[in-house]
């Protein structure tokens, strides 16, 4: 099913924001950040706002679950059952798999001044126990854009939800300039598969020292430790362009982020409302430890009946 732009729902908020989400994986299509010199400028980058497009980026903007990032070897075992999942990327499944829940349509309504959308996953959808009802509650409050997850289940599962939105503060061209800072002393040493080895490493000394603000320079696709941990609202990422002084902050609950550079971006992959090159945008992701539900000192992606697992995630901007 496509989403044309007139399918598209959008959200004022003060001092000339605009988001723009599609049905879609619950995506984020565009993002208009106001200028000093005259229009808004698009900082979203690749989202193409509809499902299965042969010629867009089938992550871009949406929320991927029912577990963001990596499975080694698509099964994992909870409470003595092992469970195999269907795999999407060689042996591993990546972002809750090819029908994960950014590619599914998400049921949508407005309510008191946010975009609220809506998705239950029956129990065994890609391999995962227990039904999931989720909800994805986006809104936008001063200079910062929200987005509000909460999912409860029927039996004991995992779960890890995220936005996997690209950024570019200055809406065109490449964001290896961007100035990074990330509050990580420690991040996921990963093998040729992008698998997490186990234990953490000390960013020291490492390309992954990003605790004083340096332009992103190269190629990542990498998760970090972050100090702060899991639990209050904290700082996850900030991002700078220095030539206008453009600013994002990713603020989470969760315990790590990965950034990842777009480095199989091209002029092929098509979105209504921008352009893409190699590293045209870079995404912050929010989350638990990739693989999490095979590594038992990782923070727990584990969710049981009675509970219910939330994660806020702000982008808060300023510099315009």
């Amino acid at each position: 099913m496509t989403h044309p732009v007139e399918d598209f729902i959008t959200l004022d908020g003060d001092n000339g924001l605009k988001a723009v989400f599609s049905p879609a994986g619950a995506q984020l299509v565009a993002f208009y950040v106001p200028t000093s010199s005259g229009g808004p400028v698009q900082t979203v980058i690749g989202s193409p706002g509809r499902l299965n497009a042969p010629d867009g980026d089938g992550w871009a903007g949406t929320i991927c679950g029912r577990f963001a990032n990596r499975i080694a070897g698509a099964s994992f075992t909870l409470d003595g059952t092992t469970y195999r999942l269907p795999a999407n990327e060689g042996s591993k499944q990546l972002h809750g798999g090819a029908n994960g829940f950014g590619h599914l349509n998400w049921e949508v309504e407005r309510a008191s001044g946010e975009v609220v959308f809506r998705l239950d996953s029956p129990d065994g959808d890609m391999g995962f126990p227990g039904a999931l009802a989720v909800k994805a509650a986006y809104g936008l409050k001063g200079q910062t854009l929200y987005l509000e997850m909460t999912a409860t289940t029927t039996k004991p599962t995992v779960v890890n939800l995220t936005n996997h939105v690209y950024w570019n503060l200055l809406g065109k061209g490449d964001i290896l300039g961007h100035l990074m800072q990330i509050p990580a002393s420690r991040y996921t040493p990963v093998d040729a598969d992008l698998i997490p080895l186990g234990p953490l490493a000390d960013v020291v000394g490492t390309r992954f020292d990003f605790r004083e603000k340096r332009p992103i320079a190269g190629p990542y696709d990498q998760n970090f430790v972050l100090d702060a941990g899991r639990g209050e609202l904290h700082l996850g990422a900030r991002a700078i362009e220095p030539v206008t002084g453009r600013t994002l902050e990713v603020w989470t609950t969760e315990p790590a982020i990965q950034l990842y550079t777009g480095e199989h971006f091209t002029p092929a992959i098509k979105a209504p409302f921008s352009e893409q090159l190699k590293n045209a945008g870079f995404a912050l992701e929010p989350q638990t430890f990739p693989n999490a539900p095979n590594e038992p000192s990782y923070p727990s992606s584990v969710l049981r009946p009675g509970e219910t697992y939330r994660h806020r995630i702000e982008w808060r901007f300023s510099g315009f």
